[in-house]
């Protein structure tokens, strides 16, 4: 059961969680491992918040040849000039605003997707929708160790969870990754089997509709005993 369920199941037990799960086809991961370069990406709306300021200390904190791809569009204009002066910056590649294609093209390159959002309540208590995306892109995963998150992530052995606020843990568990890609195909694919097995769309529309045909008939039944009753 989701945290959405909890809060709503005691107002009324005809609850269930929707959740936005990801197509498995739209990030299948076609590249070849051996392909894929020395990357970690990010793609999102990018902000304090979101964990760009640590990113950008934990890029000039990297000891192996890693990049840092930043895809998404900056909130924060003011922000973005004072991390531009900072010596991580230039280890940044940074392709704006993407379409769907993009994002997919941007992870079928790298070798692990970061997730190191701020613990916001807003956040903890939320799917990410990017945490399922690198898992669909068969790509390990550097989650902020949010205990929601942290389930997912261990449960499905797909990658680690870090203190987002610390740069050089971030920055270390980047290396490690770049460093072992044995390992990180491994979690990679954990992840990608995860995603097959239950953290698809298919299986959520499949909920939906389920819920959907229950309550046709629990008004269909209702309907029965209030004409009953009239009669």
């Amino acid at each position: 059961m989701w945290i959405v369920t909890a809060k709503f199941i005691d107002v009324n037990p005809n609850t269930v969680d929707v959740n936005n799960f990801p197509l498995p086809g739209e990030f299948a991961p076609d590249v070849p491992w051996s392909a894929r370069r020395p990357q970690a990406c990010y793609v999102g709306s990018v902000s304090a918040m979101r964990g760009i300021g640590e990113l950008v200390q934990a890029a000039h904190l990297l000891k192996s040849p890693a990049r840092i791809t930043v895809a998404g569009s900056f909130s924060e204009p003011e922000h973005e000039a004072a991390l531009r002066a900072l010596p991580g910056w230039a280890r940044l590649d940074r392709p704006g605003h993407l379409d769907r294609a993009g994002v997919a093209a941007v992870m079928e390159q790298a070798m692990v997707g970061l997730l190191t959002l701020h613990p916001q309540p807003n956040y903890c208590e939320s799917l990410p929708v990017k945490l399922f995306e690198y898992m669909a892109a068969g790509i390990p995963v550097i989650s902020s160790d949010v205990p929601l998150w942290r389930g997912i992530v261990q449960s499905s052995q797909c990658g680690v969870c870090v203190d987002p606020f610390d740069p050089a843990a971030i920055a270390a568990a980047i290396d490690y990754f770049v460093l072992n890609p044995q390992i990180a195909q491994r979690m990679g694919q954990n992840g990608r089997r995860a995603i097959l097995e239950q953290y698809n769309w298919q299986t959520e529309a499949g909920k939906l509709l389920r819920f959907y045909r229950d309550l046709e008939a629990r008004l269909a039944t209702k309907g029965k005993r209030a004409a009953a009753a009239r009669g």
